[in-house]
């Protein structure tokens, strides 16, 4: 639930979904850099090379 609400999510239901690649349900640019700088790492180590 926190890292929900630290995304700007009022629920877990996204998270969960977008972590599992449920229901088209992905995370924005924005919410990736959130995502590493709560898990304190880098956003390059989050977004896979192409």
């Amino acid at each position: 639930m926190l890292l929900a609400l630290a995304i700007d999510h009022n629920s877990v239901e996204h998270v969960a979904k977008a972590e599992l690649c449920e229901y088209n349900k992905h995370f924005n640019l924005e919410q990736v850099y959130k995502i590493s700088k709560i898990l304190d790492i880098n956003i390059r180590d989050i977004i896979p090379k192409l």
